[in-house]
């Protein structure tokens, strides 16, 4: 595996993380769904990026 895409995936789960947290901590709803943005699209850059590589 591409050092890259490593690092793109776990960059992927620890945003995600972040999001879930924010969820349980009961962050106002903007916030998480922009976080949960941001985690989809780094999921779809790595799955992307997996499979160019």
């Amino acid at each position: 595996m591409d050092t890259g895409t490593l690092l793109l995936g776990i960059l992927t789960l620890c945003l995600a993380g972040v999001t879930f947290h924010a969820w349980h901590l009961g962050n106002e709803k903007r916030d998480v769904v922009l976080l949960g943005v941001f985690s989809a699209l780094m999921g779809a850059v790595s799955a992307a990026v997996a499979v160019v590589l």
